[in-house]
């Protein structure tokens, strides 16, 4: 899958421009993730979707590389403000585990409780983030959406998981 960003970067639309409605962005995401619940049941769904994100989440991590945890960490914060997808806050580092929050996600802030998380895609991307500086196959899992009335993203990331 390298070698995407490249690919998708070139747009050519000189009357419309590259600027899309987040209403029209979250309608094929939501209607997409719906839509694969229910040709593949919730779990294969989240874990395809999951997926996705934790490729994206790798080629992007390889494209911010660097040496330095602290500069590495800064460049994502930037990457995911400055595309606008959320404000990545990290939360705590412990021994073998990260949290994250995203605030003004772009898949949910400000939706109404449905009563389920629905950002699999994000904690797919944090997943392949971590992966891509630590070489190493990571768990990752939203706990926390405001989808699901939390106010606010979070996604636990367990680094020793092989």
């Amino acid at each position: 899958m390298a070698g995407w960003i490249e690919t998708l970067s070139q747009v050519r639309r000189p009357h419309l421009g590259e600027d899309v409605p987040l209403l029209v962005f979250r309608a094929f995401r939501v209607f997409t993730g719906m839509y694969l619940e229910d040709v593949l049941g919730h779990k294969g769904a989240i874990t395809l979707i999951q997926n996705a994100g934790r490729e994206l989440g790798k080629e992007v991590g390889e494209r911010l590389k660097d040496e330095s945890l602290d500069k590495y960490i800064g460049k994502v914060i930037d990457f995911v403000k400055d595309a606008k997808i959320g404000l990545l806050v990290p939360i705590d580092l412990k021994e073998g585990s990260l949290i994250v929050a995203l605030d003004e996600c772009i898949t949910c802030a400000g939706m109404p409780n449905i009563g389920k998380r629905i950002c699999h895609f994000e904690a797919g991307f944090v997943a392949g983030i971590v992966e891509a500086h630590t070489g190493n196959k990571v768990r990752a899992y939203e706990t926390k959406c405001n989808a699901h009335g939390d106010g606010i993203c979070e996604v636990v990331v367990e680094m020793n998981y092989a």
